[in-house]
């Protein structure tokens, strides 16, 4: 192919060079662009925040307010055991609570009549104490008996039914927080130093074609894996519409150090040896010569060159006609829209030629 566009590019250019006269090139203007290091990796999605619900007390299942793939919000009531021993159990606390109210009361008004002993009041205020500690906990445990949601998210699939026995530790369903994702990942160890918390990452699925979704780099992990000399990385991807899903297999391409720098097109590039060059056009004594310029070369992206140092922004690089090309030698600066197609006159176009096959048709 390229030889093919060189041999397009002579025949289209003029000849000058051969008599001595200047020859003919283009020229594009050395301009910034956004250059970027693209790293490539392949990661599966994890939800935000994932748990597996579960109770602290044994008994039956008396009422079940959830069904599978519920969307639920924190402290939604999902689930409550059998409470009628449970209930009276907090009965009975309460109900030693206000006696032992009642008798500190009593005691403390006689204490100021000095009726009673300091020690009586004392033990009086220990055992009003002790019934407020044995309802908290009877209320705890009764708390226990129902489970809430810890957080916003989606649950899966029901694990108990009404009326069976459950035990702690037993598995009712499973919640995730899909808000947004997290994204684990490794990348090679030699870009360690490119990458950085807040660093933007580009993610792709085969299970959502032709949708990219955007995120960053949340945190990397504090070691290097001895055996793949790679290091994890986890992104977090906003989730809103709720279409990426736990266990997605995802392609990644994480944008590293973008910034803005020189350029120049692949085809202005001439290696020799170690070294890299440009022809630049200046103007001298009236007439456009060719300058050889040494550059220095960063990333390769998308037809174009980032230039680390040899140029200044708005000098002209040649691009086509480099072979015709000397140190100082005359050119002249054609416009590339000479190697557009040229459009078809109407007379000549395919109109006339279907007009003649009607007529002679009739």
């Amino acid at each position: 192919m390229p030889f093919v566009l060189v041999a397009l590019v002579l025949s289209v250019l003029p000849a000058h060079g051969q008599g001595g006269g200047p020859a003919s090139v283009f020229v594009e203007p050395v301009q910034e662009r956004s250059f970027a290091m693209r790293i490539e990796a392949l990661g599966t999605l994890e939800p935000n925040e994932q748990v597996d619900l579960t109770l602290n007390a044994a008994d039956r299942v008396r009422a079940i307010y959830f069904d599978d793939g519920d969307r639920v919000k924190q402290g939604k009531t999902l689930l409550s055991l059998a409470q009628r021993e449970q209930a009276a159990l907090v009965e009975a606390a309460e109900a030693t609570l206000d006696e032992a109210r009642r008798q500190q009361e009593r005691l403390a008004r006689l204490a100021d009549q000095q009726a009673v002993s300091q020690s009586e009041l004392d033990q009086a205020n220990r055992n009003l104490d002790s019934a407020a500690a044995q309802l908290r906990a009877v209320q705890s445990r009764q708390r226990d008996r129902v489970l809430v949601a810890p957080f916003d998210g989606v649950l899966g699939f029901r694990m108990v039914s009404v009326g069976s026995y459950v035990q702690p530790g037993d598995v009712v369903a499973r919640l995730i927080d899909d808000s947004e994702m997290n994204l684990d990942f490794s990348v090679p160890s030699t870009y360690l130093r490119t990458l950085a918390k807040g660093t933007a990452i580009e993610a792709r699925t085969d299970d959502l074609p032709g949708e990219i979704f955007n995120g960053t780099v949340a945190s990397i992990d504090n070691a290097i894996d001895p055996v793949t000399r790679s290091v994890r990385v986890r992104a977090t991807l906003p989730n809103p519409d709720r279409v990426l899903i736990s266990g997605m297999f995802v392609q990644v391409t994480l944008v590293a150090d973008p910034r803005q720098a020189l350029s120049v097109p692949e085809e202005a590039i001439q290696p020799v040896g170690p070294r890299t060059f440009v022809f630049v056009v200046e103007e001298e004594g009236g007439q456009l010569v060719a300058r050889r310029k040494e550059v220095t070369l960063g990333l390769r992206q998308e037809g174009h060159v980032e230039v680390l140092s040899g140029l200044v922004a708005g000098e002209s690089v040649i691009t086509e006609g480099i072979i015709r090309v000397r140190e100082g030698a005359a050119v002249e600066i054609r416009d590339q829209s000479m190697l557009l197609p040229k459009a078809v006159s109407g007379k000549n176009g395919s109109g006339g030629t279907a007009g003649s096959a009607a007529s002679s048709g009739r």
